[in-house]
Order: structure tokens, then sequence, then C-alpha cells
């Protein structure tokens, strides 16, 4: 399915795991983002940068083999918005359903590596 690498390759597993949990714990941050104030929290702005990243290299990744309609890149670039505005204090109204958007996204990620049979 979304991960096209074979079962030999645990690592991958690992990372994805990894990155689910991040995603989990940065919707959790974004959706509480309005009842708590986490400015100038320095993880925060990693995250920020760590999500621009992953994005980036996930949007090109999927354009060079030609899978335009991944959308988990793009959810990674919203992400990476949403912590940055956290992180500056600027919370917006819709960021709690961004917030649920992104934990799907890493409950999703957890759900595939796990339930994966080959």
């Amino acid at each position: 399915m979304p991960y096209p690498f074979t079962r030999h390759e645990h690592w991958n597993d690992v990372g994805t795991g990894i990155i689910g949990v991040l995603d989990i714990i940065a919707g959790l941050i974004i959706y509480f983002g309005r009842s708590f104030s986490f400015t100038s929290f320095h993880p925060i702005l990693f995250l920020s940068f760590f999500y621009l990243t992953v994005g980036t290299w996930s949007i090109f990744k999927n354009v060079l083999r030609k899978n335009y309609f991944d959308w988990r890149g793009w959810v990674d670039i919203i992400n990476t918005f949403c912590l940055f505005s956290v992180y500056s204090g600027s919370v917006f109204e819709i960021f709690w359903l961004l917030g649920i958007i992104i934990m799907v996204k890493g409950g999703m990620s957890l759900f595939l590596i796990t339930t994966r049979q080959d």
C-alpha cells in the first residue's frame, strides 16, 4: 500500500513508527494550541522544521514517482504551518480540525505498519 518496501527493511518500519508517533504528538499540540500556551517552546520549533523537511521530501519523492494523489506530504506541510503558528502564538480557530487530521494520519501510519502481512 503506501509504504512500498519489503518486510526485510525493518528500519523503514521503525522510522515510519517514529514519524507516526510524532504526528500524534504534533496533532495533540495543535489541537490543544488554543487551550495551552506553547509560545516559544523550542521543541515545537524543531518539530516545525522537521515536518518541513519530511513534507518537502515526501512531495518531491511522490512527484518523481508520478504519484500525484498522495496527501500525506501536504499534511506535513500544513503541520509545519500550524506548529510554527503555535510556536509564534498565532492560533487560529481551524487548528482543532487540522490537529485531528494530523492525529488520524499518525494513527493510520501506525495501523498500516502493525497490521501489514507480507
